[in-house]
């Protein structure tokens, strides 16, 4: 039997924590439940996950409807966008039958590739051989989450792209449905003969946008900052998210522009966060007066989570007095600074 093969590949890096990421794991099994009761899709379709950050890696592999079990969504640092068009295309050649002289092959993969940011690595080398070998064979979709989501960089994968802004809870269902809907129809058209393009669901366009030109797809100049810290008790990172804020100071003098980065929420990471991570050292900091609102550690209820040791760790501390750092070992006396102080901005 020939099978439509189903690839979501996910971006997992720090700026999807939170209400992203919650989203898209409640939206596979959301996906699953709603395919599960398509005839048409449970006689085709074989389903496969692959998560990025700073590096990618196959949650789930290619396995039939039926038997898919949607995996837990990690953390990582770094979006390699051309890292995860790579390991897609390795994919594909290990896991795809190819149309032969003796048999049918699979039918045309469908892809959604799923990004809130922009490319952290070099792509030339990954969209080089995406073009030269995969792009006439796969139906890749991708889809921008989101108002700092690379769309022209997008644009250069594929002629397929969206914008989706997923302000709530509930546009993000929505958005989910969607993709239950185009893997359904796409199911559907390959049962009664394999079309020449993707057969995609309509689009709701109250929360979804088709990019059509390099025009709509320039990105958005303004990014989240991430900070990065670990547990002083149990050694587990978490991470702290900013979005900026712009914001006009002035005086009875002159008048600057100032970006600010107001507090959006402290996340809980895995030990699994560092094997998804970027492993290139990251030399851009930002300083401490940029940034607004300081939480509590997420896994212990230490209420400051913004410690610095001098290795440059941040760590969580309950207070002044002695700390170990849980980046280098050593044991300092913790004392409030006077003024800010730079810290490594992680790579989002």
């Amino acid at each position: 039997m020939r099978r439509l093969p189903v690839f979501l590949v996910v971006d997992v890096s720090e700026s999807m924590a939170g209400d992203n990421l919650r989203s898209l794991q409640e939206g596979m099994e959301r996906i699953i439940r709603t395919l599960r009761t398509d005839p048409y899709a449970l006689e085709t379709v074989y389903l496969s996950v692959i998560a990025f950050a700073g590096r990618a890696r196959t949650l789930s592999p290619l396995v039939e409807l039926a038997a898919f079990y949607p995996p837990r969504l990690p953390l990582g640092s770094g979006t390699s966008i051309g890292g995860a068009l790579t390991h897609l295309m390795d994919e594909i050649d290990r896991n795809i039958k190819r149309t032969t002289a003796e048999q049918k092959g699979d039918f045309r993969p469908l892809v959604f590739l799923l990004t809130d940011g922009k490319s952290t690595d070099d792509m030339g080398a990954a969209l080089s051989r995406w073009k030269q070998n995969y792009a006439n064979r796969v139906n890749l979709v991708a889809v921008g989450i989101g108002p700092h989501a690379d769309l022209q960089g997008l644009s250069s994968i594929t002629e397929n792209v969206l914008r989706i802004e997923a302000a709530t809870e509930q546009e993000f269902k929505k958005f989910i449905d969607w993709i239950s809907a185009s893997v359904s129809s796409q199911s559907r058209s390959v049962s009664i003969g394999e079309p020449a393009k993707v057969n995609l669901a309509k689009l709701d366009d109250s929360i979804m946008t088709k990019i059509d030109s390099i025009t709509q797809a320039t990105a958005v100049d303004e990014d989240f900052v991430i900070v990065t810290g670990k547990c002083q008790s149990i050694k587990l990172p978490y991470l702290m998210k900013y979005e900026r804020l712009r914001q006009d100071v002035a005086t009875r003098d002159f008048r600057v522009d100032a970006s600010l980065y107001n507090l959006v929420g402290v996340y809980a990471a895995e030990r699994d966060f560092e094997e998804f991570s970027d492993p290139r050292a990251n030399a851009r900091t930002i300083n401490s007066d940029a940034l607004v609102g300081a939480p509590g550690c997420p896994h212990c209820g230490a209420p400051i989570a913004f410690a610095v040791c001098s290795c440059g760790q941040v760590f969580c501390v309950k207070g002044a007095g002695t700390a170990t750092c849980p980046g280098c070992n050593s044991t300092i006396t913790m004392s409030q600074a006077d003024g800010g102080f730079d810290v490594t901005r992680s790579r989002g």
